[in-house]
């Protein structure tokens, strides 16, 4: 009897229970039921998630789709790191840390889970003082509500391609700072999709009413974009790319022949080459755009030792091949005079032997 009773009431809780999820669940259509344990969606262990509440069947979003979510992030121990409403993302874009930008992509619209991601796909050996220390696992709480495909970059205005441009670039910035030099040039270049002109030139969007866009505006453009490329190169030079980083850099003095940081940076590219002597003119015009800049200077004096040291050993390098050449000639000049001596002495030999022969053909 006390058994059928404990029976009874356990089904009473299980199907309580069940009776609540599908409340939860009963204002999203389509939603699917939510299983209350922690999914190992990579295999890895490196992101752990648990699924709250379920979203929307089959609304998972694509890559660059932009992503609206509701977020907070904590620490293992508590210690509340960030809390962000209705924030805007694009998905694959490098917009948020790679643990977070993964798990989004395999949540559904509507979906509300909880995350643990390892350092590895979160913040590194780096952290994120002082909130985040090195080498933390990092436990994240999400919203997806929404998706939707980005907008085509001819339709937007002038001002929405400068603020959506440098969005990137300011997020390339913070990777280049992290050392995640790969990440970084992926987000400059997703800035001049915004930055960079159209073929035929960039047009005015329905919002702007047709009207003609200023040469300030246009320069503005620019300008931010001969930025993004002045950066990119810098992140291109860290993974030794020096031919793209030459690109990049020719894009800038193209339009600013003047411009110290490119200018700089180019002469650093040529040092990285071994052409000293073109890498010192680069910082000569740089210095004379800024004279009173200390790096400039040290870069120069480096550069004039290491010039100083490849004179000597293009000296030596002369010196030994003059000596190698001499020593040569000496040989040749000994083995000629064996070879004169060589020759006489067969002469003689021979002439002895012809002599012998007529006087033997004579007298016999």
């Amino acid at each position: 009897m006390v058994e059928e009773n404990l029976e009874n009431k356990t089904n009473n809780v299980e199907n309580e229970s069940a009776q609540s999820d599908k409340d939860e669940n009963k204002d999203i259509p389509g939603a699917e039921k939510s299983p209350q344990e922690w999914e190992d969606i990579l295999g890895s262990g490196s992101i752990m998630k648990k699924t709250i509440q379920a979203g929307k069947a089959d609304s998972r979003p694509q890559r660059l789709q932009i992503c609206e979510i509701n977020y907070e992030s904590k620490l293992e121990s508590g210690i509340l790191v960030e809390k962000c409403d209705n924030f805007i993302m694009q998905l694959g874009d490098c917009d948020v840390i790679q643990g977070l930008d993964l798990a989004i992509g395999l949540m559904n619209v509507g979906e509300i889970c909880e995350l643990k991601i390892e350092p590895r796909l979160a913040y590194g050996t780096k952290g994120l003082p002082p909130l985040i220390p090195a080498d933390a696992k990092v436990l994240y709480r999400v919203e997806l509500i929404s998706a939707k495909d980005e907008e085509e970059t001819e339709k937007l205005t002038v001002s929405q391609r400068k603020t959506m441009g440098n969005k990137k670039r300011e997020r390339g910035n913070w990777w280049y700072g992290r050392g995640e030099n790969t990440l970084a040039i992926q987000c400059y270049r997703r800035a001049l999709d915004y930055l960079d002109e159209l073929e035929g030139g960039i047009k005015a969007g329905d919002s702007e009413d047709k009207q003609d866009i200023s040469d300030g505006e246009l320069q503005d453009l620019l300008e931010d974009r001969l930025s993004v490329c002045n950066n990119m190169a810098a992140a291109q030079i860290k993974l030794g790319l020096y031919e793209a980083a030459l690109n990049s850099l020719e894009t800038v003095l193209r339009c600013q022949p003047h411009n110290v940081k490119a200018l700089y940076r180019k002469a650093r590219v040529y040092r990285a080459k071994s052409e000293y002597s073109t890498a010192l003119k680069l910082l000569q015009k740089a210095n004379d755009a800024s004279p009173d800049d200390s790096d400039i200077q040290k870069e120069m004096s480096s550069l004039n030792l290491l010039i100083k040291k490849q004179r000597v050993s293009e000296k030596e390098l002369a010196q030994r091949m003059f000596n190698m050449k001499d020593n040569n000639q000496k040989k040749q000049k000994k083995f000629n005079t064996k070879m004169q001596a060589f020759t006489m002495f067969g002469a003689s030999v021979v002439v002895g032997l012809i002599g012998l022969a007529m006087y033997k053909y004579k007298y016999v």
